[in-house]
């Protein structure tokens, strides 16, 4: 077996628990990848501020076939100081084998703008 098809196999196995976490793709970088298996639960980790203004949402309805969304939260940072920053946590349910895709824009909700940064994550359920 090649590396590289041993380290996907590694990084497959290990999503595929009952629950995982994964940080954000980078805006403009290909789509992070998750494999889960049915019934699994894993979350999306991405950096935010919430005292901005910014907030996370999805930026197209999810396929609600393959995946649902069970909540968010958002964790406050470490740091003391007034307006900083911390994470917004997606917990996700793989719900049955297929493919679907994950589209979440930040944004300020009042504004129609186009929005600061996106993530994107490509979910294999099988």
């Amino acid at each position: 077996m090649s590396g590289v098809r041993a380290a996907l196999l590694a990084v497959a196995l290990v999503l595929a628990l009952p629950s995982c976490s994964r940080l954000a793709s980078s805006s403009g970088a290909a789509p992070a990848e998750i494999v889960a298996a049915p019934g699994a639960t894993f979350t999306v980790v991405l950096d935010a501020n919430h005292a901005t203004g910014f907030a996370w949402q999805l930026a197209k309805p999810l396929d609600t076939d393959v995946l649902t969304h069970l909540g968010t939260s958002y964790e406050q940072g470490t740091s003391a100081a007034l307006g900083a920053g911390g994470r917004e946590v997606w917990t996700f349910a793989a719900v049955a084998p297929g493919w679907a895709k994950i589209e979440l824009a930040y944004r300020r909700p009042w504004e129609d703008m186009a929005p600061a940064r996106l993530a994107v994550y490509s979910v294999e359920v099988e």
